[in-house]
């Protein structure tokens, strides 16, 4: 054993090994398997982020409303519609920065019908040539009742400079009644055009064709009570009066033919319970 000491120690280690002193290294244990990999499933969810992604709203919406949990349906909801409204909103700049007003003007008015405050707060910020171009834009295409909405809107310094246009609409509104035979309205938005514009030649032509027609009605009823045709008298100054409400005149012919009208069927009651005519009265 003394010998060992003078060999190297891996050598020493040999024979030790060969003469059983050293018990062999027990063997390495294997390696525990590696643990099962977990497979992702699709949600709702995920399928509706990844269609966002690669621009199919469509697909994205309806996967979003089929999501059970109402925090996260509405959450990405909420973030659908804020893609919807940037993208639209960027290609109304775009047109309008780019001379496509026709263009620009069709976005603005398909992000009205879905989001009008958005397209509102874009219309407010537009240059007023810009502005003034939508306005006749809408008037032409028979949106006059937007156009004034827009106009009236306005910050009041910009305003003021709109109410020659604002009077034009209101004006181009009234004759689109006035050839459908709505007189009352279209009396009414002649009235609201000289507001505006109390020059607007087109507004004032509108109102003395209104004031016409109801003076005819007015002159035929009067030839209808001079023949004591009450009732047909009656039913023309009520035409009339529709048209213009306002018209006092009118008022009293009606009430004085009524009452006459009443005391000449009061004389016929009387007449045909003692057998004996009563004049006037007559249909």
């Amino acid at each position: 054993m003394g010998k060992i000491g003078l060999l190297p120690v891996s050598a020493a280690l040999l024979l030790l090994l060969a003469s059983g002193c050293v018990p062999p290294p027990a063997p390495e244990s294997p390696a525990p398997p590696p643990a099962p990999r977990k497979i992702l499933v699709d949600t709702p969810a995920s399928l509706a982020v990844r269609a966002l992604l690669l621009g199919e709203d469509k697909k994205a919406l309806a996967l979003a409303q089929a999501i059970r949990n109402k925090r996260d349906r509405e959450a990405l909801l909420s973030l659908i519609r804020q893609q919807d409204i940037d993208r639209q909103v960027e290609g109304i700049r775009f047109d309008f920065a780019n001379g496509h007003r026709t263009e620009g003007a069709l976005l603005l008015r398909s992000l009205q019908e879905k989001y009008p405050e958005k397209a509102m707060e874009i219309f407010l910020t537009l240059r007023p040539d810009t502005l003034s171009w939508i306005i006749r834009h809408d008037v032409q295409k028979g949106e006059e009742r937007l156009a004034i909405r827009m106009m009236i809107l306005l910050q009041p310094y910009k305003r003021t400079s709109f109410h020659p246009l604002m009077a034009a609409a209101y004006s181009h509104w009234g004759f689109r009644r006035f050839w459908q035979g709505r007189y009352h309205d279209s009396f009414m938005l002649a009235n609201q055009s000289l507001s505006a514009d109390p020059a607007n030649k087109s507004a004032l032509s509108l109102k003395k064709r209104v004031l016409a027609i109801r003076d005819a009605r007015v002159s035929r009823g009067l030839v209808a009570y001079r023949h004591q045709h009450l009732p047909k008298a009656i039913r023309l100054w009520k035409t009339a009066l529709a048209i213009d409400p306002s018209n006092d005149e009118t008022k009293k012919y009606i009430l004085k033919a009524e009452e006459l009208l009443k005391k000449v069927r009061h004389l016929e009651g009387q007449a045909g319970q003692s057998g004996s005519p009563a004049p006037g009265g007559k249909k």
